[in-house]
């Protein structure tokens, strides 16, 4: 069956789900997640922003942090 994959802006995605679903009919719809694990390093990073951890801080912990550590490994 052909798929189409839609990724919208958050504030935009329930509008572009409903013109799908008017589109096609409710059974010719789903919708489906996808998660991934993140490496410690990027999810330090991600952290940091969202805290509002400088950039520049933020590399440089993240910079003597070893690789594919978990963050607990790594604290």
């Amino acid at each position: 069956m052909p798929d189409f994959d839609i990724d919208f802006e958050d504030t935009q995605r329930d509008r572009v789900i409903e013109y799908v679903r008017n589109k096609y009919g409710e059974e010719k719809v789903s919708a489906i997640g996808t998660y991934m694990q993140m490496a410690s390093k990027a999810a330090f990073k991600d952290a940091a922003r969202v805290i509002g951890l400088p950039f520049d801080r933020a590399n440089a912990f993240s910079a003597i942090m070893p690789d594919k550590i978990s963050l607990d490994e790594a604290l």
